[in-house]
């Protein structure tokens, strides 16, 4: 049993965290682009740039095993298999390091006179906890409990530097099996895996640099090397290039969601690259900085009673911090190493104007703690001899993960999130047959939308249209075939045509399309009805059914439970202008009954003043 455990312990620890992650695992859709991602995943169709093919159609044999589980169910369980993997390759990594860690360190920096011949009771229980620390950070749990492309492109990216430090310490350490003579042949393994995570994420981008300077340290810049490169770099090419092909070849055959129509080869190039994002991209000061506390926060403590969180990694965080201090100590090849993929992975997170950013960071926060076997390592060596000290270290080790597990565990819980399937269920439940939505609610709406209607067929003769993608793209209005206004952008009048909240303020308040003569927005559940004005429309005040999580941390979430009492205040005064004042009674108590914490408008108290009901 202990030689098994000094064995497989990597494998062990993965497979613990797998079985943590179940509990928090997502039963229904997450937020985001998890609607979107898993219609990609289960029909094969196409998401928005860069297309993610790897991610896609993986996701889509993984949904054809035969498991008694729902489609969605299987596909955030995915989700939680890539991370527990990538957990085992961080251990697998950073007990390499360790064990090579006396020829890797920088003398010159570091006292010659400590012992760095790591014993197997140090190296398990600090590779361990490295890999517990990043198991147990806030966004990289949350991205193993539901649909998304990050947890696949984290698991190769760390496949990818597990392998890189393979070849390096194989060049100058006799690390188990020497490098050939052929370069071409023992980097091959990593051209084929770049090519790979290519495929899903551009992301992937994050690791050229370091890994072009590993190449050249290793091989020199020479004839022999170039010629190498080049042939390594054709092998990434082709590798990416076959699966972005079948995605163009996929687009051609009409599947239920097309993003940009990438059929062919003009759009797959704007779609692979991203041409629609490059607005996105920030060249001011302030917007690096608006990114930049985005990371700050996520990092920090918050310690507000009613909001306290300890960030990402709780108090793992200071062994992190120093871990990246600590890389300088190592020698230079793999100091630049780790230190280019943390620059380039911050820096050109920074740059990219998203509001989800936190997963950007997930390459970041591999190398932390990667890099948090450093301080710990040297602490236990320090006090090699003195048991008492170093079992003190182990005890602050399992408190620190503690922490992060007791801290992170609320955040991450996706296992009672239905808020999204909800909301979108109950709104779209009661609406008349082939109704018309006009939203570009994207986390709310339309991505659940193309999941539910397209996977479960809840729904699909609800035709939804995003205003802003009609206006904008030529391949979205190929998609929808229907004209929703006229030349002088007036909406075209249809029976049970709805509008959203977002477009309603966004859209028809600022001009950018507008209602017909006589015509307004009738304020019904969650959707304003395009209607005449001088008619009374009746609703259905059944109840809405939507299960809100016990700790709010989505802002999703915080958006409906705004959103869902604001329309039933808008309802309220809209039967106050027909005299309906039973109606208008009951919408306050079920606004104070259901939303206690809302507050009232001015305009709707004065309304209700004046009606005598308050």
């Amino acid at each position: 049993m202990k030689n098994a455990l000094h064995k497989y312990y990597p494998e062990l620890t993965g497979l613990f965290v797998f079985v943590l992650y179940l509990f928090t695992l997502g039963k229904s859709l997450g937020e985001f682009d998890s609607g979107e991602l898993a219609l990609a995943q289960a029909t094969l169709s196409i998401p928005h740039p860069t297309g993610y093919p790897l991610f896609s159609l993986l996701g889509f044999l993984f949904s054809r095993i035969p498991l008694p589980l729902s489609t969605l169910v299987k596909l955030n369980l995915l989700n939680s298999i890539w991370c527990s993997i990538t957990i085992v390759i961080l251990i697998k990594t950073t007990s390499m390091l360790l064990e090579n860690l006396k020829f890797i360190l920088n003398r010159k920096v570091l006292d010659s006179q400590t012992n760095f011949d790591i014993p197997q009771s140090n190296k398990i229980p600090v590779s361990i906890f490295s890999g517990l620390m990043l198991a147990f950070s806030a966004t990289f749990w949350l991205n193993s409990t539901k649909v998304e492309v990050y947890s696949l492109q984290i698991f190769i990216t760390s496949l990818i530097i597990y392998n890189s430090l393979k070849i390096y310490f194989r060049k100058f350490n006799d690390y188990k099996v020497p490098l050939s003579d052929n370069v071409y042949k023992d980097w091959l393994l990593l051209a084929i895996l770049i090519g790979l995570a290519f495929s899903n994420h551009l992301m992937t981008i994050y690791l050229l640099p370091a890994t072009l300077v590993l190449y050249f340290f290793l091989n020199g810049i020479n004839k022999q090397s170039i010629k190498s490169l080049t042939g390594l770099f054709l092998v990434v090419v082709s590798i990416a290039s076959v699966f972005y092909l079948l995605m163009m070849f996929r687009a051609q055959m009409t599947p239920p969601w097309s993003y940009g129509d990438p059929s062919n080869i003009q759009r797959l190039f704007d779609h692979i690259t991203a041409k629609e994002y490059t607005k996105h991209l920030l060249t001011g000061s302030e917007g690096l900085l608006q990114q930049g506390s985005k990371l700050f926060k996520m990092l920090s403590f918050n310690l507000n009673y009613e909001n306290f969180s300890l960030g990402e990694f709780g108090l793992s965080l200071f062994l992190g911090i120093a871990g990246v201090m600590l890389i300088a100590i190592l020698k230079r090849e793999i100091a630049i190493y780790l230190y280019l993929i943390l620059i380039v992975s911050i820096t050109t997170a920074l740059i990219y104007h998203i509001p989800d950013i936190n997963e950007y960071f997930l390459v970041t926060f591999f190398v932390m703690s990667l890099s948090s076997i450093l301080p710990i390592t040297i602490l236990l060596q320090t006090f090699d001899n003195k048991i008492h000290i170093r079992r003190m270290i182990f005890l602050l080790l399992a408190v620190f993960v503690g922490l992060q597990v007791i801290i992170n565990y609320k955040y991450a819980d996706r296992s009672e999130f239905f808020v999204i399937e909800d909301f979108f269920k109950s709104s779209f439940g009661e609406l008349p047959t082939n109704s018309v939505i006009l939203t570009d609610n994207w986390e709310s709406i339309l991505s659940p939308a193309l999941y539910y209607q397209n996977v479960e067929k809840f729904r699909d003769d609800v035709q939804i249209i995003s205003p802003s993608g009609f206006i904008l793209f030529d391949w979205y209005k190929k998609i929808k075939a229907v004209e929703i206004y006229d030349s002088n952008l007036v909406i075209i009048p249809r029976q049970n045509t709805y509008v959203a909240f977002d477009v309603a303020h966004r859209i028809f308040d600022k001009g950018i399309l507008k209602l017909p003569e006589n015509y307004t927005l009738i304020p019904m559940k969650n959707f304003f009805k395009i209607g005449k004005r001088d008619l009374y429309y009746p609703v259905n005040f059944s109840d809405r059914k939507i299960r809100f999580s016990k700790y709010t941390f989505s802002d999703s979430e915080r958006y409906i439970k705004a959103l869902i009492p604001h329309m039933m205040e808008q309802r309220l005064l809209y039967e106050l202008v027909f005299n309906k004042t039973e109606n208008a009674k009951f919408l306050l108590n079920e606004i104070h009954k259901l939303f206690p914490e809302h507050n009232i408008s001015e305009v709707t108290l004065r309304e209700l003043i004046k009606n005598k009901i308050l």
